[in-house]
């Protein structure tokens, strides 16, 4: 039998088409964390793996279908690390559903970065009748505008963007509250940005 990625299988399921988006939504999942090709694309995501009851598409299509839902509007995704933050595990008890809006409120990139990789921090040089002068700047994207402010030290900058930045997370679980399971609504709320994510 031809494991797909190395360790997926299709279980009692005998037809995908069944519910191709579930389908879709598995094999995407093994493709993160499983294609050597896919992995030197998105560094991110090395480490990562599925839980071995996942390797079986029946167990992961039962999870998928019971937890399952739609927004008007809105492309659902499976989250591995709101629920348990820096999660590496896809898992029935740190896996959700959530909306792509939710997901990438907690994407980070490289570019988000200043040279000491503190997120939401970068750094800004002028030089002022030859004396160079140093500033940080506070980053974040609220309601998909980006607020920048400048301070004196990478500190009072990481303080600002964090802390605008976990107002946003709120701001966004309160909008969903009424659309969203309670559990991501309260992993949401009690999300806290580190210096270190």
């Amino acid at each position: 039998m031809n494991k797909i990625y190395g360790v997926g299988y299709l279980g009692t399921e005998k037809n995908v088409r069944n519910n191709i988006k579930c389908y879709n939504v598995w094999r995407g999942m093994l493709r993160r964390c499983y294609d050597k090709k896919f992995l030197e694309k998105r560094p991110s995501y090395k480490g990562c793996s599925v839980c071995e009851e996942w390797f079986n598409y029946s167990n992961f299509k039962k999870w998928y279908e019971k937890n399952y839902y739609e927004i008007p509007n809105e492309k659902m995704c499976l989250d591995k690390d709101i629920l348990i933050k820096n999660n590496k595990i896809y898992s029935p008890t740190t896996c959700c559903i959530c909306p792509a809006k939710i997901n990438t409120l907690f994407t980070t990139r490289k570019n988000d970065r200043n040279k000491n990789g503190i997120i939401g921090v970068g750094e800004d040089k002028h030089i002022i009748k030859g004396k160079t002068y140093i500033y940080y700047r506070s980053r974040v994207n609220i309601d998909n505008k980006t607020v920048n402010c400048v301070f004196k030290t990478i500190t009072e900058a990481f303080e600002d963007y964090k802390y605008k930045k976990e107002q946003e997370i709120k701001r966004v679980a309160d909008l969903y509250k009424d659309k969203i399971p309670k559990k991501l609504y309260d992993a949401m709320y009690n999300y806290q940005v580190e210096i270190t994510d």
